[in-house]
Order: structure tokens, then C-alpha cells, then sequence
């Protein structure tokens, strides 16, 4: 059984519904931390939102393939609009983003993020996985040193802080007690739980296909069979503030 738990919501900023269902899985549920998509409309009011709410940990969630960049310019990741390429539309799914280029975006979304909150986020990480894939790696890893924070890892990748192992898994039908507890019934210290809470409001609904499950991952996290089971075995709640260096 798992020690530590880091339940992640990711996405937040994507969309007034949506952040205000991470909030809430928060406030009345086990959700201890989320990650902000900068280049979003919404990623301001999520982020003033979130200042209610203390204990909540606040990363940041690089973005690549969805809406806009923040830095006009680049020709690896746009379209010929300038809006990020979405993955199915590369030739392989995935994104292949000129190193430098990448460094100068997510550069400038972790500016934006210190300059509405004041303070540096908890954590990186990416939407859709992006800052993992194996020609990204050094971006993600560079800026994680640069800025002094831990990182989303599926295998470790990053020296600085202690490994947490991401467990990305829980989509659709798998938003269910018993896939979750099975999930957090492995011999672990740690564990990042990733997840996709949310009130869905028409803005959600027409961007994503992963839109009305988010309402089943919400009630699983605000369900009290959950609460009882992290307290039964003495999982402790904690974010990614928490997450020691190592050097």
C-alpha cells in the first residue's frame, strides 16, 4: 500500500466549469494539487480562485498541442494560423518541437504563471505527456533545474528530487472505487495519481472529447467510500510542495 498520495487534477484553466470542478474536488474531496494550462482564458481566474484554497498545490501544465502559443513565431509546433498543431494532425501523433523554440514557449508560460500568482508552481508537467516524450525530455528537464522544481515522471528522469511515479491511467470507465484503490494498493512510498475533475459547461464540451467522464472522476473523488478508504489505510494527502530534493 501506497504511503503518500498526490491527487492531480490536470487541465486547470481550460475552462470556467472545469476549474471550478477541480476546486471543488478539493474543497469537499482527496484532490491535493492540479496543474495550469497558461496559454488558456481561463487560466487568470483559476489561478485568483485558487488563492482560497491554501493547501491546494499549483503546478503548472505546459502546453503544446491545444489553443495558441504565448510566443508568436515558432514554425515546429504551428499551424499555418498559429495555433498549436493538435497531435493527430502530425504525421506520427506526436509533436516534434525545435528545442529552442519549445524552451522560449513554456519558458514564457511559467513567467506568465509567477507573474499573476506572485510565486513559482509546485510542479511540471504537460498536457497530453508532452514534456516526456523522449526528443522533449531535455526542454522539461532544463527548466525544472532552471526554476528548482520537481516534475512529473513515469520513469525517473529527473535528479533533483525524489521520484514520484505518475499513474496516468484512470479514464472513462476506469473512474470506478474499485480501479482506484487497486491503483493505490501497490508497495510504493509515493504515488501521483493523475486525474480530469470537472463541471462540464459548453466551452469543455465543445473543445474535448474527454468531457462528460470528468463528471464520473468528480464524483469519484468527492465519494466518501473513497475518503474512507485513504483514511483506513493511513494514506496521507499531500502535493507536490511536499516532494523532497535530493540535491
Amino acid at each position: 500500500m501506497i504511503k503518500k498520495l498526490i491527487m492531480n487534477a490536470d487541465d486547470f484553466g481550460m475552462t470556467q466549469g472545469n476549474s471550478i470542478g477541480i476546486l471543488m474536488a478539493h474543497a469537499q474531496g482527496i484532490l491535493t494539487s492540479t496543474t495550469c494550462m497558461m496559454n488558456m482564458p481561463y487560466a487568470e481566474f483559476a489561478l485568483k480562485e485558487a488563492e482560497k484554497f491554501p493547501h491546494l498545490g499549483v503546478g503548472i501544465h505546459f502546453v503544446l498541442t491545444v489553443g495558441r502559443p504565448l510566443v508568436e513565431g515558432a514554425k515546429s509546433y504551428t499551424d499555418k494560423d498559429g495555433n498549436f498543431i493538435r497531435p493527430k494532425d502530425y504525421p506520427d501523433g506526436q509533436p516534434h518541437a525545435d528545442k529552442d523554440e519549445l524552451y522560449t514557449e513554456w519558458k514564457a508560460q511559467m513567467e506568465k504563471f509567477i507573474a499573476i500568482t506572485g510565486h513559482k508552481p509546485t510542479h511540471i508537467d504537460s498536457h497530453h505527456h508532452v514534456h516526456l516524450l523522449p526528443w522533449h525530455q531535455e526542454v522539461a528537464i532544463r527548466l525544472a533545474k532552471e526554476y528548482d522544481l520537481p516534475m512529473r515522471q513515469r520513469d525517473q528522469i529527473l535528479d533533483t528530487y525524489e521520484y514520484i511515479r505518475c499513474d496516468d491511467r484512470m479514464y472513462g470507465d476506469d473512474a470506478n472505487y474499485d480501479f482506484v484503490t487497486q491503483a493505490f494498493s501497490v508497495d510504493e512510498e509515493a504515488l501521483e495519481f493523475m486525474c480530469h475533475p470537472a463541471y462540464i459547461d459548453q466551452r469543455l464540451y465543445d473543445m474535448t472529447s474527454y468531457c462528460l467522464p470528468r463528471m464520473k472522476e468528480l464524483e469519484l473523488i468527492l465519494s466518501p467510500e473513497i475518503r474512507k478508504f485513504i483514511e483506513d489505510n493511513n494514506i496521507e494527502l499531500i502535493n507536490f510542495s511536499n516532494v523532497k530534493k535530493i540535491k
